[in-house]
């Protein structure tokens, strides 16, 4: 298996982690704690959500169209990770990116959805959460070294069940797979820590911007500590500054949390793109994703996307 499909995996990981498994279980409750979660977003909306709500079923109506998934049941897209295990492998990618439509809507600008959610877990039964389930599960996997495609989806396959894709947050996580997979395939980006020193891409980091989590999941950007937006115009400046020349190191500690992690790489990369949308727009009057291959590699070239871990 190439090392290119064991960063996908090791990826795969962590997107199932950030979107969709700080899921707690409802016992006594009428109502799953999932739809609660998602209301906490919902509700920051004027809208009340209307719009994130139908991105999600225009997205979902979207890879049915693309015959990615057979239909809007849970059964569909449980066929997805069983056709991994037959398969040890998969190939999927959407002509669109579920997120970038998301970002188009814009993402609540009161981040007080965030604390709605934490009040959740903490009356949550933690010993009872799926989260715990599937991150004990996963993570056996990632310390055996058993990060091939069918091992992954054994594993999220015994801890969700139909029922779970049912409802919008975990069809967000297969969302923000496709999302994954799309951008390593379109980019050929590896995005975890190699593993090999075969695998080492020789950079000049001499003049790399630094990024560093903690152990407490605190940001450091060459060892000053900065919050989430000033992260964002950090590697804004840097990477308009240095363009072909750009390097992002990022390196975290044992403690990390996995959400804290993946959240830096999701901006490091909206960050690059954002960039490389703005001169495709300004240069050849149309969007990233409609240039020619020719244009689209010097994009690239001028905003690469040079990413250590």
């Amino acid at each position: 298996m190439s090392l290119n499909f064991r960063h996908l995996m090791k990826k795969l990981i962590y997107t199932i982690i950030t979107f969709g498994l700080c899921i707690m279980s409802c016992k006594g409750q009428n109502e799953r704690i999932e739809i609660r979660l998602m209301n906490c977003i919902y509700e920051n909306y004027d809208d009340h959500g209307t719009e994130f709500k139908k991105a999600i079923t225009d997205f979902e109506q979207l890879l049915i169209g693309q015959k990615i998934l057979k239909d809007q049941s849970g059964k569909s897209y449980r066929s997805i990770l069983e056709k991994i295990v037959v398969d040890d492998d998969f190939d999927y990618n959407p002509s669109e990116s579920f997120f970038d439509n998301i970002r188009e809507i814009g993402l609540p600008q009161n981040e007080s959805y965030k604390t709605c959610q934490t009040e959740l877990r903490k009356n949550a039964n933690i010993d009872l959460t799926k989260e715990t389930k599937l991150n004990a599960v996963l993570d056996s996997l990632k310390n055996t070294g058993e990060l091939t495609p069918s091992q992954v989806a054994i594993g999220i396959l015994s801890v969700l069940n139909e029922n779970d894709f049912e409802l919008d947050y975990y069809k967000m996580n297969m969302f923000s797979l496709f999302d994954v997979i799309s951008m390593i395939n379109a980019d050929g980006i590896k995005r975890q820590l190699p593993e090999s020193k075969e695998d080492i891409i020789d950079y000049d980091v001499t003049k790399a911007l630094n990024i560093y989590l903690d152990g407490e999941s605190q940001v450091f950007a060459n060892n000053q500590k900065v919050t989430h937006k000033e992260l964002r115009k950090t590697i804004r400046d840097y990477v308009s500054e240095n363009k072909s020349e750009s390097v992002i190191s990022l390196k975290n500690d044992r403690q990390t949390m996995y959400k804290t992690y993946i959240e830096i790489q999701n901006i490091i990369v909206g960050e690059i793109r954002s960039l490389r949308e703005q001169f495709s727009k300004e240069n050849y009057k149309t969007e990233l994703d409609h240039l020619t291959q020719e244009q689209l590699a010097e994009v690239k070239k001028i905003y690469p996307q040079n990413l250590i871990e």
